[in-house]
C-alpha cells in the first residue's frame, strides 16, 4: 500500500493552518483594540465626593449654554424656538454623569470621556459620546455625577481631582457635559432647534427674485 502523501496536499494542509492562526491572532487583536477588558478602573473612577461649591457653578455654565443654544448673531442657524427647546429639554433630565471609556488612570487610545443621562421619566442613555479624550498621561480627568431637577443642579458629586486645581479650571469639564446633553437632544430632534431646511422650491424661489443685469 502506497502510504505516500501529495506533496500538493500537504502545502495546502500548511496554507490552511497559517491562515487560520493568523484569523485567530487577528481577532484577538481586534477584540483587545475595540473591547474595555484591559480598562483600568480605579477609586477615581467613582464619583462619590459631594462638592456643593459647584453646584451654582454648574447652574452658571447651565444659563451659558442655553444662550449658546439661542443667540442669532454667533449661531445664525437656530431658530427663534431654540431656547424655548433647550429649557424645556433640560428639565426632563435628572442627573447628567460623566465616565471613561477604560478609566481615568488609562492611558489606552481612544478612551473618551462619555455621558450617562438619567431622565426623569427613568430612561437610561449611556455612553454619548462627548469628543474629550481622557488620557492618563494627563493626569486622571474630572468625573463628575450631577443631580438637576426643574433644569437646575442641586447636588454635585465628582471623583474629587477637582481639588488639586483652580475652581476656574473646571468651567470647560462643566461645559463638556451640559453641551454633549443639549447635542443628545439635537440630534433626535434636530427641526425644535433649527430653521427648516430649504427645499428645491426654496431655491428656485430665490433665482426667479434675483435680478438681472
Amino acid at each position: 500500500m502506497n502510504t505516500t502523501v501529495n506533496p500538493a496536499y500537504k502545502s495546502r494542509k500548511t496554507l490552511l493552518v497559517i491562515i487560520g492562526f493568523c484569523t485567530l491572532l487577528i481577532s484577538i487583536g481586534v477584540f483587545f483594540f475595540y473591547s474595555d477588558f484591559f480598562s483600568e478602573k480605579t477609586a477615581l473612577d467613582i464619583s462619590d465626593k459631594e462638592n456643593s461649591k459647584i453646584v451654582p457653578m454648574f447652574n452658571e455654565q447651565i444659563e451659558y449654554q442655553i444662550d449658546e443654544h439661542t443667540r442669532g448673531d454667533m449661531n445664525p442657524g437656530y431658530s427663534i424656538c431654540s431656547r424655548q427647546a433647550t429649557v424645556a429639554y433640560l428639565q426632563t433630565i435628572a442627573c447628567l454623569e460623566s465616565t471613561s471609556r477604560f478609566g481615568v488612570a488609562s492611558v489606552k487610545s481612544r478612551n473618551y470621556l462619555e455621558l450617562k443621562i438619567t431622565f426623569t421619566n427613568g430612561k437610561i442613555t449611556e455612553k454619548v459620546y462627548t469628543g474629550t479624550s481622557c488620557s492618563g498621561y494627563y493626569g486622571p480627568c474630572l468625573l463628575m455625577k450631577v443631580y438637576i431637577n426643574k433644569g437646575k443642579a442641586y447636588r454635585v458629586f465628582t471623583n474629587g481631582t477637582e481639588r488639586k486645581g483652580s475652581p476656574n479650571n473646571i468651567v470647560n469639564d462643566m461645559n463638556v457635559l451640559i453641551e454633549s446633553a443639549i447635542s443628545y437632544d439635537i440630534d433626535r430632534n434636530h427641526s425644535l432647534y433649527f430653521k427648516p431646511e430649504k427645499t428645491q422650491k426654496d431655491f428656485d424661489k430665490e433665482w426667479e427674485n434675483k435680478s438681472s443685469l
